[in-house]
């Protein structure tokens, strides 16, 4: 088969109940819901730590966080990896980066570069220029004058599709195109007919029980700003929508239950508008001719607590910040209308390469492209993920945290309890569950290695000790090693803990 175009399409801050496909039933999604028919929705897919940064360089290096070193946002990742797109030029791609990139040093195997900061920022970007010129500012909030064809998602689209025009129309090559857009990431500003598209719609209530947050581990309250915490402690009846983005260690309660539902509208109004401009998107590479031969995914960096459990930012394992959209669709070539369990975002980058024919030995994730392309399952059994000092894992009953700090944990039954209000950690007739998914997590998490750092010393050491003077130093423990670090593989570890899991699911 010949290479195929690939495009990456993500979101940020995006909640899987934005989507109808996911089994909201108030979502507003038909393009989303329209590519999940026409490929494959993977019902459990989760970002590789809930948090904008970390994630971001999880996807561009293929590395879990304590490997490529970013743990929190403002923290830059190591640089000495290969990175996605350094792999895919190599083998002959183009590639075009339009939007958000928020992942550190930008690759410089990125051919095309139209790079984009946040919404409340005035920011001297291609975005600034281009909205200042129709006269409006850069800086965005609710209420939004900007029209919807002008506006930042809109914007990206707009470009993502000039470039790819502009590249198959001058060479013969396929092209990575990442189209990464910054909605619907606070502020919440939909424009147009979406900042009402939900104003009479029947939104779920809050998940929220009063006082549940004195009992989250202290690690999870320091990173939440509850450390001091104050079961009193409330924001202000008229509390505005910025008091809400910044709501860190502010803590729900029913007066302020009107202007956290007129948040909530507007966020999933934003979602609709995204989902509106993929749509746009999609329907270019049908139109044009490009569809059947390009790989479409999609997803998103992490999701948003919206207040659920009490609060409003991600920093957490709970479903609504840990799990994210993800739909894969190439038709013709992937099975369409058809559902997979996990996946997590340390896969789309060796997925994105398995497409493409490429293979890293150094990134942590599963290809699922190949996988899919003979219609099987998901090689990935289990999402796990880190945050800061602390690691988690899904399966398909369980969820379960631990906090290093604090030695301490949180273990959820995903079956009867998908809310996640019964923390059934310290539950005596839990402990033999709690005790088999914490010694997997943690033999994961231990068994973390950088395979291309060690296979670079390998290399090296072959080069010096099996040269005709080298040979001479028998070595033999050290050879042995070698030879072992030599087959490593970043994947392994991901392979070991299927394994660790599928038994403790099946008991």
């Amino acid at each position: 088969m010949k290479r195929p175009h690939i495009l990456l399409i993500t979101t940020d801050s995006q909640r899987c109940d934005t989507l109808a496909c996911m089994g909201s039933s108030f979502a507003i999604s038909p393009n989303l819901d329209k590519l999940a028919k026409e490929g494959v929705l993977f019902e459990q897919g989760h970002t590789s730590s809930p948090v904008c940064m970390p994630a971001r360089c999880s996807l561009i290096t293929g590395l879990h966080t304590p490997v490529h070193g970013c743990v929190e946002n403002g923290l830059n990742r190591h640089t000495q990896f290969p990175t996605l797109p350094d792999l895919l030029k190599e083998s002959g791609y183009t590639n075009i980066m339009v939007g958000k990139t928020h992942f550190g040093a930008i690759p410089d195997s990125f051919d095309v570069k139209h790079i984009v900061s946040e919404k409340m920022m005035d920011f001297p970007d291609c975005y600034s220029a281009h909205i200042k010129e129709h006269g409006y500012s850069r800086v965005s909030d609710h209420p939004n004058p900007i029209p919807e064809h002008l506006f930042m998602e809109a914007f990206l689209v707009d470009k993502t599709i000039e470039e790819i025009t502009k590249c198959t129309a001058e060479q013969d090559k396929p092209f990575f195109a990442f189209c990464s857009m910054v909605s619907p990431h606070e502020p919440v500003d939909p424009p147009g007919k979406w900042a009402t598209l939900y104003e009479h719609a029947a939104l779920p209530e809050i998940n929220y029980t009063e006082g549940e947050i004195k009992d989250f581990p202290e690690q999870m309250k320091k990173l939440l700003g509850f450390t001091e915490y104050d079961p009193t402690q409330s924001l202000p009846a008229e509390v505005t929508l910025w008091d809400l983005y910044e709501a860190h260690g502010a803590v729900y309660h029913d007066g302020i239950k009107d202007k956290i539902d007129e948040l909530r509208r507007l966020y999933y109004g934003l979602a609709a508008y995204c989902d509106d401009q993929i749509g746009r998107l999609v329907q270019f590479l049908d139109e044009s001719g490009l569809r059947e031969h390009t790989l479409i995914i999609f997803s998103s960096d992490h999701g948003l607590q919206l207040f659920d459990h009490g609060f409003n930012d991600k920093h957490n394992y709970y479903d609504a910040s840990w799990r994210v959209p993800f739909i894969m669709s190439m038709p013709g070539t992937l099975p369409s209308n058809e559902k997979r369990d996990f996946a997590i975002w340390n896969d789309i980058p060796t997925t994105i390469l398995g497409a493409a024919g490429i293979q890293s030995d150094s990134m942590q994730g599963f290809d699922l492209f190949s996988a899919l392309k003979e219609g099987k399952p998901s090689p990935r059994r289990c999402a796990v993920a880190t945050l800061f000092k602390s690691a988690a894992i899904a399966t398909e009953n369980w969820k379960l945290t631990y906090y290093f700090d604090d030695a301490d944990g949180r273990l959820f039954d995903r079956k009867q309890d998908s809310l996640e209000r019964n923390n059934l950690y310290h539950d005596p007739k839990y402990s033999e569950i709690r005790n088999q998914l914490t010694h997997a997590l943690l033999t994961w998490r231990a068994d973390l290695m950088d395979t291309h750092f060690y296979h670079e010393l390998a290399a090296d050491f072959n080069k010096r000790f099996n040269s005709q003077e080298g040979a001479k130093f028998k070595m033999p423990v050290a050879r042995r090693v070698t030879k072992e670090v030599s087959q490593m593989k970043g994947r392994q570890t991901e392979e070991r803990l299927n394994q660790l899991v599928e038994k403790i699911d099946l008991r």
